[in-house]
């Protein structure tokens, strides 16, 4: 294994510094404190989960924890819960019910929110309407939409009914949609129309159009009316006239192990499809959702969408179950201008705002001003996943973003000196939720700048070795040495083949200190992280194969504000502008390479067979040829 891109990415994240913002000076625990809880939990993660299982509500109680072996595995076997009472009928008899759950905002101003007992009224109607149509418990739905009200009341009504669902992120292309549709078989689709960006209209319905052709659907699409009410073809109905009648429904009572939702996660040679049982992820979403800070007054912002793990468990399911109000923002951070999202935590008093490392790396290149104008006094804490975050961009983040206007204990404005916490996630799609990072109200340690925090109690991190050992300190891949609640119940083979020597391989090499502070460097499998994306090189490969007849290898390379970006190595007489436009429109412009080069046969098959799990530490053609 090439080690240079792991140590240029672990020189950019170690510190050897802790910081305790003040407004955490109280609850902040000794290392000594946690490592107590952290060893009790994973002595025996069956009786941890279990304890965890009762803050939910079961029509049934489980009759056996964990049943089975990994990777296939029943948890809470014999269990039976409403998952949708869960989630929302539970805040009915509460003053929840009467507050806001989710404000929507367009990029183009208009603003619209809905209370807890006006979304559970849009989910029943949408319940009805679903069950009219023929759906029954276990068939699905697929969801390709920006993040509206509609959109996520439509998930809830999957829930309602027992339906799993998908949602597809509108960054896909038509091709890899159609794929997606053709793997799940789904009964309904539902899409908008479109949506802005940069204050012009994206076409999503016609995507949708292309992608029911290439997989020869003949479901039903439901339209959301996003940007104007569209000509409908045959087959499409319009989201108003779908759920023009008002009936309840009953809430589904689902067996543990019932699907709740899937996603198709990115693996070395394609996108496979994963999904989650009801009763282990919802026990394991609800815990941790609690444990990072999320609480029932917080107005909490989320800019990871739905078709990504942390946009499901973290915008929708786990700050719903709480009973917190959701901002969904439909639109980028730089329109009009570059302090779009701050403009946005300051409208809505945000308390509790998540986001991504790649996010904060670009805007911090955009200047202080853009935070500094802007009031960010109601923010307690500030979370952030899906990638590495380098030592710079932390500390930026601290004092530009998290420090406010008012004087707080030991926070001085005018000093920029930092006043909450910024914390680092490490999640994973087959996991379902944070793995491991520093808990606002659990286990709160000292940050340490540029790690992923201290791993999460009930789930087992440990480092595999080059020379195969596993232990609890230094370089290797990370592993979870013992099974957690949300492990899938439908997986691919190159899953199953992470559990052959009875533990699971994440794919993602890290550094784990001494004192237990986890550093993720990268994927060891090819796999990209594209800008928190998580993208399939062999996706790229395929659609290149299928539409121009290429032969190609896509590599990740270190990229200063991706983290990972495609680089694309081909033999053929193609064009560069050709390739990158059907990259664009088959697999999604997110997965656009970086760099595009023409090489002989030859010298293809040369770099193909040095592996494809090759990391090139630069995007670079002389990065390429030192490798």
């Amino acid at each position: 294994m090439n080690e240079q891109p792991y140590k240029i990415v672990f020189e950019k994240l170690y510190r050897d510094e802790k910081i305790v913002p003040p407004s955490m000076k109280w609850k902040t625990v000794k290392f000594e404190e946690y490592k107590a809880i952290y060893e009790e939990s994973v002595k025996d993660v069956f009786s941890f989960w279990q304890r965890e299982a009762r803050n939910l509500t079961w029509c049934s109680t489980w009759s056996k924890v964990y049943d089975g072996s990994s990777p296939r595995a029943t948890w809470f076997k014999g269990g039976k819960l409403s998952a949708y009472y869960n989630v929302i009928g539970k805040h009915r008899e509460t003053w929840i019910w009467s507050k806001a759950a989710l404000i929507w905002e367009g990029e183009e101003g208009v603003a619209r929110a809905v209370t807890y007992g006006e979304l559970d009224a849009l989910v029943d109607k949408i319940a009805y309407s679903m069950k009219n149509n023929g759906l029954k418990p276990g068939e699905w739905i697929i969801i390709y939409s920006s993040p509206t009200i509609e959109s996520i009341a439509t998930m809830l009504a999957a829930v309602k009914l027992g339906v799993p669902f998908e949602p597809v992120f509108t960054g896909f292309g038509f091709w890899e949609l159609a794929r997606r549709i053709k793997h799940r078989e789904p009964k309904l689709v539902f899409t908008s129309d479109g949506f802005y960006r940069r204050g012009r209209i994206i076409d999503v319905l016609n995507t949708l159009r292309k992608a029911v052709e290439q997989a020869n659907y003949r479901g039903q699409v439901v339209v959301y009316s996003r940007i104007g009410a569209p000509s409908l073809r045959e087959n499409e109905v319009l989201f108003d006239d779908f759920t023009s009648t008002n009936e309840s429904t009953e809430e589904y009572v689902a067996n543990s192990e019932h699907p709740l939702f899937g996603l198709h996660s990115g693996y070395r040679d394609d996108y496979e499809p994963i999904t989650h049982s009801t009763g282990g992820f919802l026990v394991q979403v609800y815990s941790t959702s609690r444990w990072v800070g999320i609480r029932p007054r917080d107005t909490y912002f989320c800019t990871v969408w739905p078709g990504w793990i942390t946009g499901v468990s973290y915008l929708v399911f786990g700050p719903l179950m709480i009973g917190s109000t959701v901002l969904l923002y439909d639109g980028g951070p730089d329109y009009p201008s570059w302090d779009r999202w701050w403009s946005l935590i300051e409208d809505y008093a945000v308390t509790l705002f998540l986001t991504t490392g790649g996010a904060l790396r670009l805007l911090s290149r955009k200047g202080d001003e853009n935070v500094r104008r802007h009031n960010m006094d109601t923010l307690k804490a500030i979370i952030v996943t899906a990638e590495p975050l380098e030592a710079d961009i932390w500390w930026w983040t601290y004092r530009v973003v998290g420090t406010g206007y008012t004087s707080f204990i030991e926070s001085i404005p005018s000093q920029l000196s930092g006043r909450i916490p910024v914390v680092n996630m490490y999640i994973q799609s087959e996991v379902g939720t944070f793995i491991s990072g520093n808990l606002v109200n659990y286990t709160f340690t000292p940050i340490a700048p540029g790690s992923s925090g201290t791993p999460i109690p009930g789930f087992h991190v440990m480092i595999l070795s080059e020379k195969g050992e596993i232990g609890n300190e230094g370089f290797g891949e990370i592993i979870l040495l013992k099974p957690w609640p949300a492990m899938p119940i439908e997986y691919p083979p190159e899953y199953a083949e992470k559990w052959k020597d009875n533990y699971y391989r994440t794919g993602d090499y890290g550094y784990l200190s001494r004192e237990g502070y986890l550093y993720v460097l990268g994927r060891t499998d090819g796999v990209l992280k594209t800008s928190g994306y998580r993208l399939s090189p062999g996706a790229i490969e395929k659609a290149l194969r299928q539409a121009l007849g290429l032969n190609t290898l896509v590599l990740p390379c270190l990229d200063d504000l991706k983290f990972t970006s495609p680089l694309l190595l081909y033999s053929g007489g193609s064009g560069e502008s050709e390739i990158r436009e059907l990259v664009r429109k088959y697999v999604g412009a997110i997965s656009e390479p970086s760099l595009i080069v023409n090489l002989d046969q030859s010298l293809l098959e040369e770099y193909r067979s040095k592996g494809a799990n090759l990391i090139l530490p630069s995007c670079s053609k002389e990065a390429l040829r030192n490798n």
